[in-house]
This record gives C-alpha cells, structure tokens and sequence, in this order.
C-alpha cells in the first residue's frame, strides 16, 4: 500500500470516540469524520482543495440522502427483541461496490465518515468485488489489505467472462446470495468522464434486464485532478500501479502505463511519471485499450 503528503502532516486534531465506544469500525469512521471535518473547516487559499472542499459537500449531502433512504433494517426492527442482533446486522440494505480504484477510495473515506454516529453500526460494512478476467495481482492484494483496513465484509464474486452479460449476471449472483439478498442500493464510484457516466445521476436505478437496485453516485462530478488532491492532501493508501504510471486500472491485457506521462531519464530507459501528475482529465484513460 502506497501512502503520499501524510494527513500527519496537516495537523489533524485527534478523532474523538462516541461514548467511550471502542469499536474498531466506530474508531476509523470517527478517524475519519474528524479529518474530514477539519479538511472542510480549513480556510485555504489554494484553489484546487477549495474545489475540492466543495465536492466533499456535495458528495457527503449525496452519502447522507442514501442513509436516510436506506437505513439499516435493525432500526426499523427494534421491537423485535428477541432477535440476535448480529442477524440483523447482516440485513443492511446499502452495499459498496469496490475494486480499490482511486475514485471507490475518495467515495469509501467519504462514507465512512458519515458513519462515525450512526446508530447499530455493524462490524463490517457490506461490499462487493467484481475482479477483471485477468487480475493484476498487486490490485487483487490491495483490495484484500484495504478491505481488511476499512473493514469491508467483502463479497468476491467470479471474474466476469467477455460480454455485457456477465457484469449483469455477477451482480444478480451477489443479490441473491445470503450476503446480498436484502440490498437495495450500492455505491459506486463512477465518474462523468468515466464510460457511459456522461447519462448518470446522483440516484440511477438500474437498466432494464439488470438486477434491479439503485446505484448511487456520490462522486461523479469528481475532476481527476480533485480525486488526487484529495487522496494525497488526506494521506490515504492508494495503490502502487499508480505510482508506475498507470492512470485508470483494468485488468493485465488491457490496461497500460498512460502515455502522456512517459519520459526518458539520464540513462535513455523509458520511465512514467506518477499519475497524481495527470492535469487533463480526458487523458485519463490512455492507458487502456
């Protein structure tokens, strides 16, 4: 896992725990909801982190809408005293769609930190990975450690094959499955600039023929450059093909250090610069065929 501009760095106060509560997923969204706070409270001149101020809002008015409309089935239930709890923990209707890109990273520390005082929190949050066919190992081991970090109860389903089908058929498999019969409603990390994001709003259900359940988009007004600053300004883990170059991530035969930050060092051997260094959204996805 890679970590850059260390939040330490930015001097965050230290996060404060609800009620003494000294629970590991209360802990990191009170982490986390106080260097939010304290990111948002900041009076800073630089005019991209006051753009990004701006997105943060947005997108955590987006976050806070989809809690209201989906809470967790174990507030509506509270009468039902005799059953476990840990049962209805697992009736959550939100879900997270992850693949330990850069944009699912910026929307997941987003709701986490909603979460720092949401009642009946669980031990781990529902979630969903839908690797490439072709997996690069090292995104395939950054999902495993940041899942475990944010503490995801992360569903892997089979690598699609080739074919708009099988995306369908991998999330029908989730929400019939024990861990996502009751979702109503998953996070994504999709952008405008991203394939097909251009038609998207905040709320979509989804297309005719598809599973249904509503996709929610927090982060798709997002600029690449705002996603980097705000990863880096933050000091969250990201991962390492990224710093090779690599500027949207598929999978091995697909997906390629972005041309436009290729360069030539001292020696004559072709580098790449890192691709936080990226200004032009619309070359975001030269790397992928």
């Amino acid at each position: 896992m890679i970590k850059k501009d260390s939040a330490a760095d930015n001097e965050f106060p230290a996060p404060q725990v609800l009620n003494g509560e000294a629970h590991p997923l209360r802990l990191l969204c009170t982490e986390l909801h106080t260097k939010i706070e304290a990111f948002l409270q900041k009076d800073i001149e630089e005019e991209r982190l006051r753009a990004v101020q701006a997105q943060c809002r947005h997108s955590l008015d987006i976050i806070h809408e989809a809690l209201n409309r989906y809470p967790y089935i174990s507030e509506k239930v509270t009468a039902f005293s005799h059953t476990d709890a840990n049962q209805l923990h697992r009736l959550d209707t939100l879900s997270f769609s992850y693949n330990g890109g850069k944009d699912c990273l910026v929307l997941l520390v987003l709701y986490l930190s909603l979460l720092f005082d949401y009642p009946n929190l669980p031990s781990s949050l529902p979630s969903i990975y839908i690797p490439h066919s072709h997996p690069f190992p090292i995104i395939d081991a950054f999902v495993d450690s940041s899942s475990a970090h944010y503490h995801l109860s992360l569903t892997r389903q089979a690598p699609p094959a080739a074919g708009k089908q099988s995306m369908k058929e991998a999330f029908a498999a989730y929400l019939s499955s024990p861990s996502g019969r009751s979702i109503k409603a998953i996070f994504v990390g999709t952008r405008r600039t991203d394939p097909h994001g251009e038609s998207l709003s905040p709320f979509d259900p989804t297309d005719r023929g598809w599973p249904p359940f509503m996709r929610i988009h927090p982060v798709l007004e997002w600029r690449y450059v705002e996603v980097w600053a705000f990863l880096r300004y933050l000091g969250v883990d990201y991962c390492g093909l990224y710093d090779e170059g690599y500027t949207s991530l598929g999978g091995v035969g697909d997906t390629h250090p972005n041309p436009g930050l290729r360069y030539w060092d001292a020696a004559g051997n072709e580098r790449f610069m890192p691709a936080f260094t990226l200004e032009d959204d619309s070359k975001e996805r030269l790397g992928r065929d």
